[in-house]
């Protein structure tokens, strides 16, 4: 990827643009590319920011929709897990956001 060779492979806008392809191929249809991509930007991400860093909230909401597509229930529910936890982390258990999360739990 030409991000990588400009800005090297430990910075943010290469973890979000693995993510962004990662969607992209899932939407296509190529679901384990897809998978692999969105853990290299979790990976990524997680080594840069640190695990409590609100993109990778979203990266694993993006992965338990991922999940949830090609019928994974358990890796669902466990991406919404970590998802609801970090929110409730950053956010508190009154925020928006993690109201919103418990919805998506809910729904799976």
């Amino acid at each position: 990827m030409l991000l990588e060779r400009l800005l090297g492979l430990d910075h943010p806008q290469v973890a979000y643009q693995y993510s962004t392809l990662a969607m992209y191929y899932h939407s296509c249809g190529y679901f384990q590319m897809s998978f692999s991509y969105m853990h290299r930007a979790l990976n990524i991400l997680s080594l840069v920011a640190g695990d409590s860093h609100p993109e990778i909230a979203s990266i694993y909401l993006n992965l338990g929709l991922m999940y949830q597509e090609v019928e994974q229930q358990q890796a669902t529910a466990d991406a919404y897990a970590i998802n609801l936890a970090q929110n409730v982390q950053m956010y508190g258990e009154d925020n928006i956001q993690t109201a919103t999360e418990h919805q998506m739990r809910a729904c799976t």
